[in-house]
């Protein structure tokens, strides 16, 4: 799970909200401060591109506030927010195939949320390192798989929200999204070990030639 940042949350999000109706603009600002980095790392897992997750970040929390008079409070604050950032990052990306742009940034990893996730220090600069591989490996995977996918992986796996919360984020009925989720779990692991084979032969290849490299040049001396 992401690290969340101590924030003081003796006023709570839906009384943030609240404060936005009234055009209290430090409240939206609190708001941002307390949900930008989560949000960019979703909004980063759709888009791969740091450029458009930043135009995209900035229109999520416009939306918020000006969307604000219209929460009914029948779902969480965050249950609204990623449905807003979910809604946002499919808008970017039907506008930039409408535009046949390509603006991805290919297997690009957010060293910052690699840095979140790591965990505690565990003392083992090995163990550690093996962790990192197999965490770097699992965010090129992911920019392998379909929007969908990747929506459903986040919010489950890195965000940990329930089915509940997903299916009124996503629109998708629990029973449904059970079967669209784990269909995504299957591609994620099936691209994961695909991704492992070739960095393995990468590895061996490398080995090879500097083997090679290092017989020529003892043969040469």
């Amino acid at each position: 799970m992401e690290r969340t940042e101590a924030y003081d949350f003796s006023v709570s999000n839906e009384e943030l909200l609240e404060l936005c109706k009234q055009q209290d603009q430090e409240a939206l600002r609190l708001l941002l401060r307390r949900h930008e980095r989560p949000v960019y790392s979703l909004l980063y897992r759709m888009l791969s591109n740091h450029e458009d997750t930043e135009e995209a970040l900035a229109e999520v929390f416009v939306k918020v506030w000006r969307g604000a008079a219209f929460f009914k409070g029948d779902a969480k604050f965050t249950t609204w927010l990623y449905r807003i950032a979910s809604n946002t990052a499919r808008d970017f990306l039907r506008s930039r195939r409408s535009r046949h742009e390509v603006s991805m940034e290919g297997t690009a990893i957010n060293e910052i949320e690699l840095r979140e996730q790591s965990g505690a220090d565990t003392g083992d600069p090995e163990k550690r390192a093996i962790e990192a591989e197999g965490r770097a490996r699992i965010l090129r995977a992911m920019n392998e798989l379909s929007d969908d996918d990747r929506l459903l992986i986040s919010l489950y796996h890195f965000r940990e929200f329930d089915y509940e919360s997903i299916s009124k984020i996503t629109g998708t009925s629990p029973n449904n999204l059970k079967v669209k989720l784990f269909r995504a779990r299957q591609r994620l692991r099936k691209v994961c070990a695909a991704l492992e084979e070739g960095d393995k032969y990468e590895l061996r290849t490398h080995t090879t030639e500097s083997a090679g490299l290092q017989q020529e040049a003892a043969e040469g001396s």
